[in-house]
């Protein structure tokens, strides 16, 4: 069962590994980027980052969207990892069952400075363009509520208030 989807263009670091893990009580966490896939060094940094207590699984899009409809997914506590917003969006058209989207850190990691400039701030870690809106204002659409939190302690803001 899926815990939580979190959006964060650094997939995943403390706040993901330790504090929301814990929170969340998870025993899995599934990151699921097309990029991440590509690069040996990056799926290793991430494997290192989790505790040792979870089991860490790196899959493309297509792929966790397969794994999160296989029914033994069910039986596992899982925390979903997207970088991005159209990700989260694709996964959430596709898996049923998702609570919870949380958007934490979105629009700054592997931008420049001039491309950061170029986007509106809409919490102090969000950065979106013209896409981003796009895919935002699809999952506010959805039945999943969709909200920016950094951490559990943090208040909890609803994407649709702020965008």
């Amino acid at each position: 069962m899926i815990k939580m989807m979190r959006i964060d263009d650094r997939l995943v670091h403390g706040q993901v590994a330790v504090v929301w893990s814990k929170y969340l009580g998870v025993n899995r966490i599934v990151v699921a980027n097309d990029d991440i896939v590509k690069n040996e060094m990056q799926m290793m940094t991430v494997k290192m980052a989790v505790p040792s207590n979870i089991k860490a699984i790196i899959k493309n899009v297509e792929d966790a969207i397969k794994l999160l409809n296989d029914p033994r997914a069910a039986g596992l506590d899982i925390f979903l990892v997207v970088g991005n917003p159209k990700d989260a969006y694709r996964i959430n058209e596709m898996v049923s069952g998702i609570p919870l989207i949380n958007v934490g850190n979105s629009g700054r990691m592997g931008a420049t400075a001039e491309e950061i400039q170029n986007k509106e701030q809409i919490d102090k870690n969000i950065y979106v363009d013209e896409q981003d809106k796009k895919y935002f204002r699809l999952l506010n659409e959805s039945d999943t509520k969709v909200s920016i939190q950094s951490v559990p302690t943090d208040p909890e803001i609803l994407l649709k208030d702020v965008l």
